[in-house]
């Protein structure tokens, strides 16, 4: 009964005894009780239902904490210095001293800085200010309890069939699978290459975070909450955008309905590997070939491109625009049965091999991008183009031409009024077992120097011995050029074989070089070969001097009614080259009666192992095919066709280097090669033997203000001469500073062949490294070593577009160069030999061929050999090759280095990758985390 009614009740029941006053007291007394009742009751319902709201409101609060904890979180994690703990799977308590170093490299080659020390501390477990992250402070905080990293395996739509889950304060882990941060990126899954999908190889991330609230320092109430993130992988440097994976990425083309991002900028574009310059090609048939980059002191990964150079954006490089062509020459069956693809004639359509027109992805093929030419080993050949920056010759300007200093020995040996500017080096085996030079840079001295040491033997078959402190000379920075002219004047003539053509006196001190034998004591003596013999009547026979020209003479080789037997009959003389290398050239003036023809062919031969000081320069034996004077110790380093212009009319100047002949006892020969009939013959003149540099140093370098060491670039022919022999080593010690090569000249014809001469001569390849042979980059610390044989590692790079501790520059236009660079390394890993690291080669009209195992003339690897090649570590070569074709040939593992500049824009000079395409200039991917359903920006 409501106190209302109650009341009602009572008044009616007084108002009809009106005489019962005391009964009307009590009533009074007892509703004022049941008010008070009725109060007090209501009080007290309203106070707890006040209490509830409140403890409702503080859970509220809480779990409002924990979600915005997991977002701190997030954010701290998505910090970009931060962004490798997204996909660690460290266990948290490891993570104050775990490597969490990030992918990228920015355009200095450097990471964006270490971890934070707010995001490591994140893993401790501790409850944390919400607003600024200290520990154990405010009254809002939250803790992070457990994270799990989940991800799929590549081509699984289920990204998260493989996890790791860690919680605080535990040094154990909750494992399914077996997850990986390499299974969130941005390639393609391998057994799907056409599928393109944003964000596929995507993962997860999801935190178990718990919600504090405070009153005075006392907990009032507590909430936990589980998140998931999205993990999606990115370019370095670029926006996630709305695509899913930041970034254009440059492995797609340039169809933004193939982006694994949503930003419209290309990236992850890689600069190691240039081809096609100047309209080249790629030679690719079978899918063999490996190209690598390190990302880490731990992590090995394909390199994301080749960048193939078109002449316009759009333009396709692949075997439709006959940009990619079968690799008709090496062991791999060619294309016969498509003719249109192949570079030059087909050869025919076989029975045995479909073909590339009719393949199908396999293991010898590759993909289906490989078999159109659209990649190379599963390597995207992206079409770019871009510009790179020129070299630069005498003529014309550019980036990496070094301006020879007036007046020194490289200046004068380009000169073309000094033998028409042609007196290049070369380093030719030809002969000798077990060739090898060692060239070394020091800084040890003032200024600078480059120098030389020859080890090879001094006769076919020899051991040869190591370098000392006391044989190595410099070929930099020593006085202009040496001559040793023979013109013939005041030559007299003997009747004997210690004083046949013997020179007058008047030239003794301008003959430095050239050495006197014999009796005649302070003479300067030419000795003539007669027949295979000595040489006793100087006025007859095959071997002649003439003296009709006014006191000048020439010699003449051939009788006006005699023939000559192939290789019996010439000039000889003796010279000192000791601790020369590379700096000797022999010229002379060559002509030949009008019966003489192109095949009739006038040869210089060389012998380093004349023995004693007063070894003669002929033969002491009945003339044979088998003496001395034609076959050991004795090789041919030139062969110059017959000239008919007749005698002293319409001369030749011919040029030979002597650059790896540099003896003592050297003995040099003009000697007639092929045999002659009667009328034939050759007329020498005016020989000179020049010594000069060809090396330089110079304080700063023409692409950086480093130091380094410039050198007129050889012809390297690391091929024996004859099989059954050793090819050439050539160890190059950088310890001093960089070494660049040139051959960059617009008038330096050299290299256009594929093929070796034997001798070299200049049409043979700029390079030609053989089974047996190796070019070495070593670099010691300290002082000068004799013998370095520490390699260059493959960590120690350049930038993009500086100089590397070993280059080598063609020229920017004309005539092909060829680079047939051979390795067949021994062992792996850093002890490894015969390999190279930090090497440049910048050839725009080069044909670069990399040889190895399984090439033509080279043995195929054996499986201890192909299990180093399938490695990591089974690199045989590691630096930049800009060229305009390219040719792998055999089991081909290049490491590049990263691609990385300190100014893409001078490198890439009106590059439409910057202006139109507009290029990120970071290297690397890494990862972003969202919330699938409240997604918010974070900065690049």
């Amino acid at each position: 009964m409501t106190p209302k009614l109650l009341l009602h009740l009572l008044s009616a029941r007084s108002g009809g005894r009106r005489g019962q006053s005391g009964f009307s007291m009590l009533a009074g007394i007892l509703i004022l009780l049941a008010l008070v009742a009725g109060t007090v009751g209501l009080t007290t319902l309203t106070a707890s239902n006040l209490l509830a709201s409140r403890k409702q409101d503080t859970r509220s609060d809480a779990l409002s904490v924990a979600e915005a904890g997991a977002d701190q979180v997030i954010a701290v994690l998505n910090q970009v210095e931060n962004r490798k703990m997204l996909v660690s799977g460290q266990r948290m308590n490891q993570w104050s001293t775990a490597d969490f170093t990030s992918p990228c490299r920015d355009k200095d080659n450097k990471t964006p800085g270490a971890p934070t020390t707010t995001a490591r501390s994140l893993g401790d477990g501790q409850f944390r200010n919400l607003d600024t992250l200290v520990a154990n402070t405010g009254n809002r905080r939250f803790a992070l309890k457990s994270v799990t990293f989940a991800a799929g395996q590549p081509g699984s739509a289920d990204r998260r069939s493989d996890s790791l889950t860690t919680t605080a304060g535990s040094s154990t882990a909750v494992t399914k699978g077996s997850f990986s941060s390499d299974l969130i990126n941005l390639q393609d899954p391998p057994d799907t290459p056409s599928t393109k999908l944003p964000g596929f190889n995507k993962g997860f991330i999801t935190l178990t975070v718990e919600g504090q609230v405070l009153r005075n320092g006392v907990v009032e109430s507590t909430a936990t909450v589980t998140r998931e993130f999205e993990v999606l992988p990115k370019c370095c440097g670029a926006s996630l955008g709305s695509g899913g994976s930041g970034g254009l990425a440059a492995s797609k083309g340039s169809d933004p309905t193939q982006s694994l991002g949503g930003e419209s900028r290309f990236c992850g574009v890689e600069f190691g590997m240039i081809t096609g310059l100047n309209g080249g090609t790629v030679w690719s048939n079978a899918a063999n070939d490996r190209f690598t980059k390190r990302v880490s002191s731990t992590k090995v990964t394909n390199i994301l491109n080749v960048l193939g150079i078109v002449a316009k954006d759009g333009d396709a490089f692949d075997r439709a625009s006959n940009r990619v062509v079968p690799n008709k020459f090496s062991t791999a069956i060619p294309d016969v049965c498509d003719p249109a693809r192949w570079f030059g004639s087909s050869p025919g359509c076989g029975t045995t091999w479909i073909g590339l027109a009719n393949a199908t992805p396999s293991a010898f093929y590759g993909t289906q991008d490989d078999i159109l030419g659209r990649s190379i080993s599963g390597i995207p050949i992206i079409p770019s183009a871009i510009t790179l920056p020129p070299i630069g010759s005498q003529v014309t300007a550019g980036k990496y031409a070094f301006n020879w200093s007036s007046g020194g020995g490289p200046a004068q040996r380009v000169d073309p009024s000094i033998d028409g500017g042609q007196r290049y080096p070369t380093l030719n085996p030809s002969g000798s077992s077990g060739f090898r030079f060692r060239f070394r840079t020091r800084n040890d001295t003032n200024p600078p120097q480059i120098e030389v040491c020859n080890s090879s033997p001094t006769s076919i078959g020899g051991t040869g011995s190591p370098c000392t402190n006391a044989s190595w000379t410099k070929i930099s920075g020593n006085a202009g050029t040496v001559n040793n002219l023979e013109d013939f004047a005041g030559m007299t003539t003997g009747t004997t074989a210690t004083t046949a053509f013997r020179s007058g006196y008047k030239n003794t001190t301008s003959h430095p070089n050239w050495v006197s034998l014999g009796s005649s004591g302070g003479t300067w003596q030419w000795y003539g070969l007669e027949n295979n013999n000595n040489d006793t009547n100087s006025g007859a026979g095959n071997v002649q001097f003439v003296s009709t020209f006014g006191g000048q003479g020439y010699i003449r080789i051939g009788d006006t009614s005699g023939t000559m037997t192939a290789q019996r009959n010439g000039i000889c003389r003796a010279a000192n080259l000791s601790g020369n290398l590379g700096r000797a050239t022999l010229s002379f003036k060559q002509s030949g009666s009008s019966a003489v023809d192109s095949t009739d062919e006038l040869w210089v031969q060389v012998s380093t192992s004349a023995g004693t000081a007063t070894t003669q320069c002929t033969g002491t034996t009945a003339p044979d095919t088998t003496s001395a004077n034609i076959g050991t110790n004795w090789v041919t380093v030139a062969k110059f066709p017959g000239l008919n212009s007749g005698a002293k009319t319409s001369e030749v100047t011919r040029v030979v280097s002597l650059a790896d002949y540099q003896s003592a006892t050297t003995r040099i020969r003009i000697i007639n090669g092929s045999a002659t009939t009667t009328g034939e013959f050759h007329v020498v003149d005016d020989i000179n033997l020049r010594l000069s540099d060809w090396c330089e140093y110079s304080a700063s370098s023409p692409a950086s203000a480093a130091p380094g060491f410039h050198c007129l670039g050889p012809i390297f022919n690391l091929d024996p001469v004859d099989s059954g022999l050793t090819g050439g080593f050539v160890t190059m010690d950088a310890s001093g500073g960089p070494i660049s090569f040139y051959y960059n000249r617009t008038d330096d014809l050299r290299g256009s062949s594929y093929t070796t001469a034997k001798p070299a001569n200049n049409n043979s390849p700029l390079v030609t490294i053989g089974a047996s042979a190796a070019i070495e980059l070593v670099k010691c610390a300290g002082g000068p070593v004799n013998t370095c044989t520490t390699p260059v590692p493959e960590t120690e790079v350049a930038l993009v577009g500086d100089p590397d501790n070993l280059n080598f520059f063609g020229r920017d236009s004309g005539q092909l160069q060829v680079v047939r660079f051979g390795i067949l390394p021994v062992g792996s890993g850093s002890t490894a030999t015969g390999r190279i690291a930090g090497a440049w080669f910048y050839m725009p009209v080069g044909y670069f061929e990399m040889r190895t195992f399984g090439c033509e003339g080279y043995p195929n690897a054996s499986a201890a050999q192909q299990a180093i090649f399938n490695s990591d570590d089974g690199w045989i070569f590691s630096g930049r090759i800009w060229t305009q074709s390219f040719k792998p040939c055999g089991d081909v593992h290049i490491r590049v280095p990263p691609s990385s500049a300190s100014n893409l824009g001078a490198v890439i000079a009106a590059s439409s990758l910057l202006d139109d395409i507009n290029f990120v200039p970071w290297v690397g991917e890494d990862w972003v985390a969202r919330s699938v359903t409240n997604s918010r920006p974070y900065s690049p």
